[in-house]
């Protein structure tokens, strides 16, 4: 059973996101902020990570190299989840760390973000 680690501070979101993939055959591990999802990344090495831009103790381009960083975490493929505009700059700095995959704007759409995580599991 893949393993998905969600981290995001919004916690009604973490829990429709562990909803809809626990349904779909993953398990889901959640984190409420940066350093509690980097602890998390190392201690149960997730298939994905899903990680959110906005979070009260580290931002997520902060988080982004510190997996990157991390011989353990390094190769883990990421796709950022964010409700704020995120322009091209941004973007680009977010592709600069190999480990990110993709951005995906909130409102999500599951079936969008299924697709994605197939295809970045090789499914």
């Amino acid at each position: 059973m893949p393993t998905i680690l969600m981290m995001d501070d919004d916690k009604d979101f973490s829990s429709l996101v562990q909803a809809n993939f626990s349904g779909q055959g993953y398990n889901v591990v959640l984190a409420h902020n940066g350093r509690e999802g980097l602890a998390k990344a190392a201690a149960v090495k997730p298939d994905i990570i899903f990680l959110d831009i906005m979070m009260p103790d580290m931002n997520g381009i902060e988080v982004l190299r510190e997996l990157q960083a991390a011989d353990e975490t390094s190769d883990i493929p990421v796709i950022i989840m964010s409700g704020k505009y995120v322009d091209r700059n941004m973007t680009e700095l977010f592709a600069q760390e190999r480990n990110f995959k993709d951005f995906i704007p909130k409102p999500v759409s599951f079936a969008n973000l299924q697709r994605r995580v197939k295809e970045l599991l090789g499914k």
